[in-house]
């Protein structure tokens, strides 16, 4: 079983119910964790007027909690799968193989099913007397029937035993855990720079375009040279062979308002042309003009931040609150967020999971020690950006950039980047001189 995709798709399905009142349509009627979802829901019908921190709590302690689920789900689902094997090897077996297995198949019967589930003594007397083979057919399902019923209660029972204590954390700790980000908030909102950086990176600014003046080249056709005189002239043909044309024909395409009538032209074998072959030269314009560079709407989001020592105290806090505040943007855009921890060394870890949260937690809980390399770190960075899931994403760099400038390799490659539509931000905590301003497209300062 793949916990990361089923916790995905409980995820998907807690905001699904808020939007729309029930669980989606994919989700299975009798998945027990479904139905323990739903039963928290009715237990909190106040949900979509409370406090948003209030829901997203919830919802993070619920995600932990289906996931330490699933966790004790493994056993349980491997054993089905396996007597599910073991029933449909005596539903295929032929009546020898039947009669062969039957003293291992009674004992395993009787030892993993009540008689109200499975009466293997009363099926054992009906083949004295009647068609073996019909018996064991009717055999074989009431076992299967009470394999499922077996397997859902098992499932139900490990909800029903780790429910009471999850409710008792989840009411204990939910005020600590709400003033504790009520406090980041507030922390985050006094801090001007970073409620603009998350404004930028959120992208809830008015729509834009990018444009930016660039050289461009444009390669007209191989061209004829200077007309002949008249006299040397033998006729004139139509058709598009642009190494023949007739002087008046390459005023068409060099004019913008006559370009279409070219084309046409072209398309349809009309051009005039010379019947005979002067010679050819080319003609290269350059020339300046606007170009759209790609900008992705919302696209996903790359944030490194630096743990090294000088980091320690308010850096530190300030980065944790920046940090906070961009995975709940980026939850609530369904964006796909990247964290990078760098001092001597690049650490990585994907926020885009329905327990990021326990993950950042992990992160923060950690001490900010040693140097710092951003070499590596932008190397992690432009890695990730090479990747599918992570193209022309927002790179957020948090730090006091008390580090060298990249390699011309490295700078190389951030513009590649740049040109495909990424952007470089960065977030200076503290004074140092930051010879970072020449490098990335923007930076505050906290």
């Amino acid at each position: 079983m793949d916990i990361e995709k089923k916790l995905q798709e409980y995820d998907e399905a807690f905001d699904f119910y808020l939007d729309q009142g029930r669980m989606p349509d994919t989700m299975h009627p009798e998945d027990p964790l479904a139905g323990f979802m739903k039963q928290t829901f009715a237990a909190n019908p106040q949900l979509d007027s409370q406090d948003p921190l209030w829901t997203e709590i919830l919802k993070d302690e619920m995600m932990k909690f289906l996931e330490a689920m699933l966790k004790l789900y493994q056993p349980i689902i491997q054993a089905y799968h396996q007597e599910k094997r073991r029933i449909r090897i005596f539903v295929e077996g032929n009546l020898a193989q039947k009669r062969k297995d039957w003293k291992e198949t009674y004992l395993h019967i009787l030892s993993n099913y009540s008689t109200d589930q499975v009466n293997v003594n009363g099926y054992l007397d009906q083949m004295k007397s009647q068609d073996v083979e019909l018996v064991m057919s009717a055999l074989a399902k009431d076992w299967n029937k009470a394999c499922e019923e077996n397997y859902r209660k098992k499932l139900q029972e490990v909800i029903e035993t780790h429910r009471p204590n999850w409710e008792t954390r989840l009411w204990n700790h939910g005020t600590d855990d709400y003033k504790e980000r009520r406090k980041v908030e507030k922390a985050f909102y006094s801090n001007p720079q970073l409620v603009e950086i998350v404004r930028i990176i959120g992208r809830e600014q008015p729509q834009r375009k990018d444009e930016l003046d660039d050289t461009v080249k444009r390669y007209l056709p191989i061209l004829p040279s200077p007309p002949r005189p008249v006299t040397e002239i033998e006729e004139v043909a139509l058709g598009n062979d642009l190494q023949h044309l007739l002087p008046v024909e390459t005023a068409l395409m060099s004019d913008k308002q006559t370009e279409d009538l070219f084309c046409l032209k072209y398309a349809s074998r009309k051009l005039q042309l010379f019947s005979n072959k002067p010679k050819n030269e080319s003609v290269t314009k350059i020339e300046q003009q606007k170009v759209t560079k790609p900008r992705m709407e919302k696209g996903p989001i790359i944030v490194s931040v630096d743990t090294s020592g000088s980091m320690h105290g308010r850096p530190e806090q300030l980065a944790k609150c920046l940090l906070m505040q961009l995975l709940r943007m980026a939850r609530k855009q369904k964006r796909r967020c990247f964290l990078i921890e760098f001092s001597v060394r690049a650490k990585c870890l994907d926020l885009s999971t329905p327990n990021a949260w326990s993950k950042l937690n992990a992160f923060l809980d950690e001490h900010y020690t040693g140097g710092t390399d951003g070499e590596e770190m932008l190397d992690a960075a432009l890695k990730m950006l090479y990747t599918a899931k992570y193209a022309m994403a927002d790179v957020l760099v948090i730090s006091d950039f008390e580090f060298e400038l990249p390699r011309p390799s490295t700078r190389e490659r951030m513009h590649m980047e740049h040109e495909k539509g990424t952007r470089f931000y960065g977030l200076q905590i503290g004074s140092y001189r930051n010879p970072y301003n020449e490098i990335l497209d923007r930076i505050w300062k906290a």
